[in-house]
């Protein structure tokens, strides 16, 4: 079963790596430990689901959120005893957006200094799932498996001079890493 965290599909990797029907279980398996090691990687939940974010004020009138980009955003709160009645909801009118950044501004006012005193509902996340991401995640899958069908998990074999020698493997290939580095958190 595929975590919330998945950046493909079971079908999207059958159909591009031929998978067989009875390698769905092992494939999902990998789906998410790679979409897990994405994430880690960046720093980020990448894949767009729902947050209900409690946030500190921060005397400004912008708050970055942790994930990005911002898919929607249904409502902002401020209140200092962190209660969040509905009269303590920001007027639409008055907040705007920078998407991609993931940050809310507040137009004349600002934030107040308080630690859990803004509460913000929104859609965050990556939907769909750019391509170059999942491109990235399919050939983490493609790799991985490789290695374990090989029974060689952690080990590369190096050629030198017409000599082929063992060597324990450091980790992901470099252009998957960079793929999950090139949407690592700025914060």
């Amino acid at each position: 079963m595929l975590s919330l965290d998945a950046l493909t599909t079971w079908e999207t990797a059958k159909s591009m790596l031929g998978f067989a029907d009875d390698q769905q279980s092992a494939v999902e398996f990998l789906i998410n430990a790679v979409s897990a090691t994405a994430n880690r990687i960046s720093s980020r939940r990448l894949k767009a689901r729902d947050y209900d974010l409690r946030l500190n004020g921060t005397g400004r009138d912008i708050i970055v959120l942790p994930e990005y980009p911002i898919i929607a955003l249904s409502k902002v709160y401020i209140d200092g005893n962190r209660e969040f009645p509905p009269e303590s909801e920001i007027d639409p009118d008055m907040i705007s957006i920078d998407a991609d950044g993931g940050i809310v501004r507040l137009t004349n006012m600002n934030f107040p200094v308080g630690i859990g005193n803004i509460r913000i509902i929104a859609k965050l996340g990556y939907d769909p799932v750019p391509q170059d991401l999942e491109l990235a995640v399919l050939e983490a899958i493609s790799y991985n498996r490789r290695r374990l069908e090989s029974g060689t998990t952690g080990m590369r074999q190096v050629s030198m001079d017409g000599t082929v020698t063992s060597q324990y493997e450091l980790g992901l290939p470099l252009s998957i890493r960079e793929v999950f580095e090139g949407y690592r958190s700025i914060l």
